[in-house]
Parts: structure tokens; C-alpha cells; sequence
């Protein structure tokens, strides 16, 4: 059905750093599906929830998933943008890459929110090692890490804008002519074997306007049709036949208009409140419980008396005690999920419609 796409495809796209292993989106009528494509393009839409392909027409997602195969994909844990991204671009779980977003860092003495930080190899180093030419336009996650401005055959650019100005400067990249790269005009010595194209529109107006918002739908289609631009430019310059297209996202969206932060920042436990703590900021000299909120989900990392055993079992019952939080979950259920080991002691989620 329409409603099946690749989203939050973190999952899906494990393979991706092992070329032999591409899922393919598109495929030649006639041809084997076993004969791997010569050039993949990748569109990563951030914040892309399948629903929203009810909200408009969208011809050339259409016409790509008419000839290949559509599928939901669980993302990893945290559902945050760099999390699943770092999973997106190296195949790894956050356990093994790293990346973790909103957690308290003991280290720094800081609450820590989004950072690019990486400690795995990415798909654009692996093709880089095999001699394999790569271009990455805003797909943020390689950058320094496989592609770099002003290197033309592993090129990274960062043109801003609208995934329109992102598909501008893919097409001038697919037809050899000069693209700035952080201020140098580079130009590619051949179509890259790698293309990944990111976009931030959809989750822009989502965080805005919630996940009902009337713009989704008129945006959808404006997106798909800068896709159809970028599709038609692979068959001006003669690799369609040979390419093979990957429309995936990190996550999709739900709206969360009512908040527990109020609640969670009152909450006493030891005669003490809970200390909710911005990202690049540190707690309290005294703080035990310390929370650092995103979204649905809230991190807890225990100090003091609050990390003993009594402690911790007083503190997890206090915290499932939470109205409108659906789990608590622990190390042990962290570890189940591939999350980073960085997370703290607790990991809050709260049930729809509430967030922190």
C-alpha cells in the first residue's frame, strides 16, 4: 500500500556499509535482481513518518517504489536525529558507534544534547577504502568521517536551504560541473558510486506545526516533486538503468502536547527534588537525581544515596509511579535495545499524548 515506506530505517539499512548488501528501492525491469547496481542514491528526509503519504500525491515516490520494494523499519534507541543517523551511516548500533543524544556525560560534569560524535567506520570510509568515489550533500554524519569539503572524489558540500537548493547542487554534482565546497568550487572527477542527499524540511514543520500540521501535506508533494528532478537528472546523464534509489528517514513523528516536566521536577525522593538539567549545563553540586528530558523520553542518572541499592529500587518505584509514563526502563532493557552505554541509570517514556 501507499503506506508502506521506509521510515525510521536505521534497522533496514544495517547492511550499508557492506556494499554487496544493498537493499535496492529500484531496479531495472527484465534484469536479475541478483546484478548490483553501479551508483546508489541515497535521500534521507529527516523526520518522515509514513502517514504522511496519505496528505498528498506523491508521483515519483510512486513510480521508485512501483519498481523495487517498500518496507516499515524499526529505528534505533534513542529515536533522536544523530542517534539513528550514526546507526544510518555505519550500520552499528548506538552500542557499538557511540552516539548518544540527551544523557547526563559524569566525565564533563554536563547534561549532553545531539553531538556527531562517531566510533565507528561510516559507509563513505568503507567505499573510500575499496577506492570507490562518494558524495555527501548535508548528510551531516560523514562529514570528516569519509567525505570532507574540497575533496573531490569523497566530497561533502553544505549548500543550506530547502531540499530543493540539496537537489540543486545534486545535479550539478551528477553532471560533473563545480559545486562550492566550503567556500571552494570543486568538481567531481566521475558520478559518484555513493550519493546521500539530506533534508530537514519535514522535521522542521513537524516540531512546528505537530504531526497534523496542514503543511505537511503540501510539502510532501513539493519534496517529491524536487525527488522527480533529481530521478530525471540520473536518466539525462544515462545512469538510471544503473542506479539504485534508497528513500529512507531516522524517525517519524507523533505529536506530544502535554508536558510532565512540571510534575518530574517536583517529584521528591530522598527529601530532595529531582534536578532537571539543560544540555551543556552542569547540576547541582548536590544533585542525586539527575534528568535530562527530550521529547518523549527522559534520562535519569543516579549519584549519592540515590545510587545504592535501596536507593535505586526507591527511585524506580517513584518513577513508575509517574502518571502517564508507560515504562522505566533499565540497564538490563537498554542493553536489549543496542542503546549506547552512555545513557544513564533509567530511561523514562512517556505514553501519548505526554512528553517531557
Amino acid at each position: 500500500s501507499r503506506g508502506e515506506v521506509l521510515a525510521g530505517a536505521a534497522a533496514a539499512v544495517a547492511a550499508i556499509a557492506v556494499p554487496a548488501s544493498w537493499l535496492l528501492l529500484r531496479r531495472s525491469e527484465g534484469r536479475p535482481e541478483s546484478v548490483r547496481p553501479e551508483h546508489v542514491i541515497l535521500v534521507d528526509w529527516d523526520g518522515f513518518d509514513p502517514d504522511y503519504l496519505s496528505r498528498a500525491p506523491t508521483p515519483n515516490i510512486d513510480a521508485l517504489a512501483s519498481r523495487g520494494s517498500l518496507s516499515i523499519a524499526e529505528s534505533t534507541f534513542t529515536t533522536k536525529s544523530n542517534p539513528t543517523r550514526a546507526s544510518m551511516s555505519t550500520g552499528a548500533y548506538p552500542e557499538v558507534h557511540g552516539n548518544a543524544a540527551y544523557y547526563f556525560d559524569e566525565e564533563t560534569n554536563q547534561a549532553v544534547g545531539q553531538t556527531r560524535f562517531l566510533a565507528a567506520e561510516t559507509i563513505s570510509q568503507a567505499l573510500a577504502a575499496q577506492g570507490r568515489t562518494t558524495a555527501a550533500i548535508q548528510w551531516y554524519m560523514v562529514q570528516d568521517h569519509g567525505t570532507s569539503f574540497g575533496d573531490p572524489e569523497h566530497l561533502y558540500v553544505e549548500p543550506g536551504g530547502l531540499f530543493e537548493q540539496r537537489v540543486d547542487a545534486a545535479i550539478e554534482i551528477l553532471n560533473l560541473r563545480p559545486v562550492d565546497s566550503g567556500g571552494k568550487m570543486v568538481t567531481v572527477p566521475k558520478i559518484p558510486d555513493f550519493l546521500a542527499i539530506y533534508s530537514a524540511d519535514l522535521d522542521a514543520f513537524g516540531h512546528t506545526e505537530g504531526a497534523e500540521g496542514p503543511n505537511l501535506g503540501p510539502l510532501l508533494a513539493e519534496l517529491d516533486r524536487q525527488l522527480g528532478r533529481l530521478v530525471q537528472t540520473t536518466k539525462d546523464v544515462g545512469i538510471y538503468e544503473q542506479t539504485a534509489f534508497l528513500l529512507t528517514s531516522d524517525h517519524g513523528m507523533t505529536t506530544w502536547h502535554r508536558s510532565l516536566t512540571e510534575r518530574l521536577a517536583t517529584m521528591t525522593i530522598f527529601g530532595r527534588h529531582l534536578e532537571i538539567v539543560p544540555p551543556g549545563r552542569p547540576p547541582s553540586h548536590g544533585a542525586e537525581i539527575i534528568v535530562v528530558t527530550a521529547g518523549r523520553i527522559a534520562d535519569v542518572t543516579l549519584r549519592g544515596r540515590a545510587a545504592t541499592s535501596q536507593g535505586r529500587e526507591d527511585v524506580r518505584t517513584a518513577l513508575e509511579g509517574l502518571p502517564h509514563v508507560s515504562r522505566v526502563l533499565d540497564a538490563a532493557d537498554l542493553e536489549v535495545l543496542h542503546a549506547s552505554g552512555k545513557l544513564g541509570d533509567f530511561v523514562l517514556e512517556a505514553k501519548a499524548p505526554w512528553g517531557f
